[in-house]
C-alpha cells in the first residue's frame, strides 16, 4: 500500500488495502494505511467504514491526528474533482483556511481556473502563504489577467507578499492612464506596503511627472512615510487640474498637521468636485475647529445624499476638532446617513451618548436598505449599499450589511444604553444571519465584551429562532464556545444551508471538544457538509 501510494497509484493500493484487511483483520497497520489508500483514491464512504472498524479495534490509534488528516485531506481532494461551483469554492476555501502546505496544490490550481471568482478567491487567499510556487503563479497572472476584479486581488497580494521586484511594474501600472481606479488604488497600496521610504529624488520625480497616478502615488508616500521634510511637494498638487490628485494632496497635508492657508479655505468652499472640497474643509477643521466648519457646512448641506454622507464622515474623522459641529448639526438634519456618520464620530469621542445611542437605535429599527463603508481610504462614509451579487460569497451583499449593523449594535452595547439588548435581539429576528465562511474571516473583527455578554444572554431566550441567531453571530463574531450546545443541539433536524453556517460557525470557535461531532459528519450524504467538516477538523487538529 506504501508503495502504490509514493508512485501515485491509490486504485492499485486500496486494491491491496482490500487482500489485506481480509487477511489481517486485527492488524493496526493494515488499518491505517488502508484508511490511508481509500482517502488518496477519493473513496471516502468507504474510508469511513474502515475507520469505524478500525475505532472499535483500537480507540487510541484511530484518532491520532495524522490519520485524521489523511481523512480528511481525502475529502477535500475529492471536493476539488466535483464539477458544481459551490462545491469548488467550499472545497478552495476549507483547504486554504487550514493554513497546511497541502493546501498549495488546490490554490495552485485554482489560480489557473477558467472562473474568474474562483481566480480571485485562490489569489485572496494565497496572500496568507508564502510558498514559492504561489508568488510564481501571482507573477504570472499580474502579466496575464485580464479581469479588472482578479487584477485588484492580485495587486493587493503583491503588496502583501512584498514581492519587492515588482516595483517597477506596479509604478508603470499607476502610471498607465488605461488603469481603472480601483486598480490604481490597490497598485498604490501594494507599492507603500513593499516600501518603507522612497529617496528624495525618486519621490520629486513622482511629484511632478506628468502621469496622474504617479503625482497621486507621491503624495500617498508622503503620508505613509510620515515624510514632514517632504510636504513642500503637495503644496502644487493641491490645485492639480486632476481632482484624484489634489484630493490626495490634501489628504497628506492634512494627516501632516501642516498649516492651512487662504487657499485651502477657498477649495473647501468653491471646488467643484465634491472629494476635493470636503477633503480641504476637513484640513481647515484640523487647523481651525470654529471656522473649518464653514467649508464643512456647505457640503453637509448638499443636494447629493452621497455627497452630505460623506461630508459627515469626514467630521466624524476628524475626532474632538469636529465634535462641536457633529452635536449641532446632528439636531439640525434630517438626512438619516448623515446622523448615523455624524454619530459614530460622536460615539468614538463618547460625546453626546444619549443622542448618539437614539440615532443608532432609529436607523437600525427603521432604515430597511442595506448598508456599507465606502473604503475610500480616509473618511470611509457609511452609505447606502451600491454593493452587487457576488457569487463567490453567500448572501453578499448582505453579509456586508449584517457587518456594518453589527458594528453599530456593538456601539450601543459599549455605551451602555439600555435599549443595546432589544437592539440585538429585533436584529436577530429580523435578520437570517449569514457571515460564514470567507466572509467571517475577512470582514468580521472580535466583537466587544460588553456586546457579546448581551448576546449569551438570549442563547436561554424563549423563541427558537433568536436561540439559534444568537449562537451563530456568537461563535462567528466572538468565537464563544458558550454558543456550541446550542449549535450541536439544533443541528440534526436543521436544513442543510442552516448545516454549513452550523459547521463553519464550530470553526470560528476551534474548540477540540466538538471533534467528536465533526468526525460523525464525515459520514454526511452531503459531498459540502463532509468538506466543511473535513476542513474544520484540520483547523481545530492544529489549532
Amino acid at each position: 500500500m506504501q508503495a502504490f501510494l509514493l508512485i501515485g497509484d491509490p486504485s492499485s493500493a486500496v486494491q491491496e488495502a482490500q487482500s489485506a484487511l481480509s487477511l489481517y483483520p486485527d492488524e493496526t497497520l493494515v488499518f491505517e494505511w488502508a484508511i490511508r489508500s481509500l482517502a488518496a483514491a477519493g473513496e471516502d464512504s468507504e474510508m469511513m467504514k474502515v475507520w469505524e472498524r478500525f475505532q472499535a479495534h483500537n480507540a487510541e490509534r484511530s484518532i491520532e491526528q495524522e490519520l485524521l488528516e489523511e481523512m480528511c485531506w481525502g475529502i477535500l481532494k475529492k471536493g476539488r474533482e466535483a464539477g458544481g461551483l459551490s462545491s469548488q469554492v467550499i472545497c478552495l476555501i476549507g483547504a486554504a483556511l487550514t493554513q497546511d502546505m497541502r493546501a498549495v496544490p488546490f490554490l495552485l490550481e485554482a489560480m489557473r481556473h477558467t472562473n474568474a471568482h474562483i481566480r480571485a478567491i485562490a489569489v485572496e487567499l494565497a496572500g496568507f502563504y508564502g510558498d514559492h510556487p504561489l508568488r510564481e503563479e501571482i507573477r504570472r497572472l499580474f502579466h496575464q489577467e485580464k479581469v479588472p476584479d482578479v487584477r485588484v486581488d492580485v495587486l493587493r497580494t503583491l503588496g502583501q507578499l512584498e514581492l519587492e521586484d515588482f516595483l517597477p511594474d506596479l509604478i508603470q501600472c499607476v502610471a498607465n492612464p488605461k488603469t481603472g481606479p480601483k486598480e490604481k488604488l490597490a497598485a498604490i497600496e501594494a507599492i507603500v506596503q513593499m516600501r518603507d521610504c522612497i529617496g528624495k529624488e525618486e519621490l520629486k520625480i513622482l511629484a511632478e511627472s506628468s502621469r496622474a497616478g504617479l503625482r497621486q502615488l507621491a503624495c500617498e508616500v508622503i503620508s505613509m512615510c510620515e515624510m514632514q521634510e517632504e510636504s513642500a511637494l503637495l503644496q502644487p498638487l493641491m490645485h492639480d487640474p486632476q481632482p484624484e490628485v489634489c484630493a490626495a494632496a490634501l489628504k497628506s497635508w492634512g494627516l501632516l498637521r501642516q498649516p492651512i492657508d487662504l487657499e485651502i479655505e477657498h477649495l473647501a468652499v468653491e471646488a467643484l468636485d465634491p472629494l476635493v472640497g470636503i477633503t480641504a474643509a476637513w484640513v481647515w477643521l484640523l487647523n481651525d475647529p470654529q471656522d473649518g466648519e464653514k467649508g464643512l457646512i456647505k457640503w453637509l448641506e448638499d443636494e447629493r445624499p452621497h455627497v452630505r454622507a460623506r461630508a459627515a464622515a469626514a467630521v466624524a474623522a476628524s475626532g474632538p476638532y469636529g465634535t462641536a459641529l457633529a452635536k449641532k448639526y446632528l439636531k439640525q438634519t434630517n438626512d438619516p446617513y448623515v446622523q448615523i456618520n455624524l454619530a459614530l464620530g460622536l460615539a468614538w469621542q463618547r460625546e453626546a451618548c444619549t443622542e448618539v445611542c437614539a440615532v443608532l437605535e432609529k436607523a437600525l429599527h427603521s432604515l430597511p436598505d442595506k448598508w456599507m463603508h465606502d473604503e475610500d481610504g480616509l473618511f470611509n462614509p457609511l452609505l447606502k449599499s451600491t454593493l452587487s451579487h457576488n457569487p463567490t460569497i453567500p448572501n453578499y451583499p448582505e453579509v456586508v450589511n449584517q457587518t456594518v449593523r453589527l458594528e453599530l449594535l456593538n456601539l450601543l452595547a459599549i455605551l451602555e444604553y439600555p435599549g443595546a439588548l432589544d437592539a440585538i435581539k429585533n436584529f436577530l429576528k429580523e435578520r437570517k444571519w449569514g457571515v460564514t465562511g470567507l466572509a467571517a474571516e475577512t470582514l468580521l473583527g472580535e466583537g466587544d465584551e460588553t456586546a457579546l455578554e448581551l448576546v449569551r444572554t438570549l442563547l436561554k431566550d424563549p423563541d427558537k429562532e433568536i436561540r439559534i441567531e444568537a449562537a451563530l453571530v456568537l461563535a462567528s463574531w466572538g468565537r464563544d464556545a458558550a454558543a456550541i450546545e446550542t449549535l450541536l443541539e439544533v443541528y440534526p433536524k436543521a436544513e442543510r444551508q442552516l448545516q454549513l453556517k452550523i459547521l463553519e460557525s464550530l470553526g470560528r470557535v476551534g474548540d477540540k471538544k466538538v471533534l467528536p461531532f465533526l468526525l460523525e459528519r464525515l459520514k454526511e450524504p452531503s459531498l459540502m457538509l463532509r468538506m466543511v467538516a473535513a476542513s474544520i477538523v484540520i483547523q481545530i487538529l492544529n489549532h
